[in-house]
């Protein structure tokens, strides 16, 4: 596949990555705040249960899980730009009938589940299309800067989200955050329709043997020593964080009534957190090595989250306990998501960059959907504080795939 060539210099005298990368940013902030404002809209005017949110990051995340392979063969040999406009616009839709259906007061937990199914699906085939294309777009020398911005990206989208997100929660309403979302899906498509840079798809064979790209992107991943081994920890991870977050809404929402402000503003300080180990990692990676910087960023990642069930007294020492967890938390997974994705665009053959992220998609989210419907049960069932105590060893355990030579050799790419 070939594209236009790159600009010389650095990442940010590129026109078309800026845009590239405020596309991003917009839309991932979009995704948050619909990760953010959709559970809010339940509780606060659909006063569903611990069970019912749980299945709504359930419905969201299961096309993670039952979509990538398709969706990596069906882009490998299509340009990535306009399936991303595309896909934006489809979001943009979906989700400004939410706020629309509240007004009219029409909402039910049916549409709400409806609208999180196709959303997800939307953005797995947006994401999988974002991450082919970004190695395009920039030279090699570039691509750990780039991953690094696009994982800030999510970081600056953690932090605003929830708390933009509270406040006009707290302000105007819950449902008033989805129009907003809505709206940063449009920007995110104006953004990218005004990228130059093109890809002229290779013309597809006579005849394709779904079969064997299929095996060639399982292959890309779980053929790889070190893809497949931090495709397995976030596998792993993503179930214990699935845990996390919706046993901390309840708990800290409902069970300590902190409030919807007060939720917004402890995830603003996780998200600095975030745009912390996102913007610091490549420092760290280039002193010590990117396995080795891996394990560092999970000692954070997994251990700082038994501070979010250590404290029911005071509302100053919860809120404080909970916002260094979700700091240091954030600041560790942001970290080893930089990591991760660096890794595995620089060990895999460009021309099979869509099928391995599909895959690797398939595994990271495939597990949250199970991971979000077993945290409502557990919180419903045993109570939302005892779920938080669960949720980091699972996370501990995602620890076991990489705590191996192969990673801890992984110093240079």
């Amino acid at each position: 596949m070939t594209q236009t060539a790159p600009a010389p210099g650095g990442l940010l005298k590129q026109r078309d990555f800026r845009l590239f990368w405020t596309g991003d940013l917009v839309s991932q902030l979009g995704s948050e705040m619909t990760l953010f404002a959709l559970p809010l809209v339940m509780v606060s005017t659909l006063d569903a249960s611990g069970t019912q949110i749980g299945l709504l990051e359930a419905f969201y995340t299961l096309p993670f899980f039952l979509l990538p392979l398709f969706v990596g063969v069906w882009q490998e040999r299509r340009a990535r730009r306009p399936v991303m406009i595309a896909t934006d616009l489809a979001r943009f839709v979906l989700v400004v009938t939410i706020p629309v259906a509240a007004v009219l007061d029409v909402l039910s937990l049916a549409h709400v589940y409806v609208v999180a199914v196709l959303v997800g699906a939307l953005s797995v085939v947006y994401d999988i299309a974002a991450r082919s294309y970004l190695p395009r777009l920039v030279a090699p020398e570039h691509l750990g800067s780039a991953n690094s911005k696009l994982t800030a990206d999510q970081a600056v989208s953690a932090t605003m989200g929830p708390g933009g997100g509270g406040w006009l929660a707290g302000a105007f309403g819950a449902a008033s955050v989805l129009f907003l979302d809505a709206l940063s899906y449009l920007v995110s498509a104006v953004a990218m329709i005004a990228v130059r840079t093109r890809e002229k798809p290779e013309p597809p064979p006579a005849e394709r043997d779904l079969r064997r790209e299929l095996a060639e992107g399982l292959r890309a991943v779980f053929g790889n020593p070190p893809v497949r081994a931090i495709a397995l920890h976030a596998a792993i991870y993503n179930a214990g964080g699935s845990l996390v977050n919706v046993a901390f809404l309840v708990f800290f929402v409902r069970q300590l009534d902190m409030g919807t402000f007060a939720y917004g503003l402890v995830t603003v300080i996780g998200g600095i957190g975030a745009i912390f180990g996102a913007v610091c990692v490549p420092f760290l990676f280039e002193r010590i090595g990117y396995g080795p910087s891996l394990l560092v960023a999970l000692a954070f990642s997994t251990n700082a989250y038994f501070l979010l069930p250590l404290y029911t007294g005071s509302d100053t020492a919860v809120f404080w306990a909970s916002a260094v967890g979700l700091f240091f938390g954030y600041a560790g997974s942001a970290a080893g998501s930089v990591i991760a994705v660096t890794v595995r665009q620089k060990v895999t053959p460009p021309e099979l960059h869509a099928r391995m992220n599909a895959t690797y998609r398939l595994m990271n989210f495939g597990t949250i959907p199970i991971g979000a419907a077993l945290a409502g049960v557990l919180v419903d069932g045993i109570g939302a504080r005892t779920t938080l105590w669960l949720a980091p060893f699972v996370l501990l355990a995602s620890v076991i795939p990489v705590a191996n030579r192969t990673i801890w050799r992984l110093r240079q790419l």
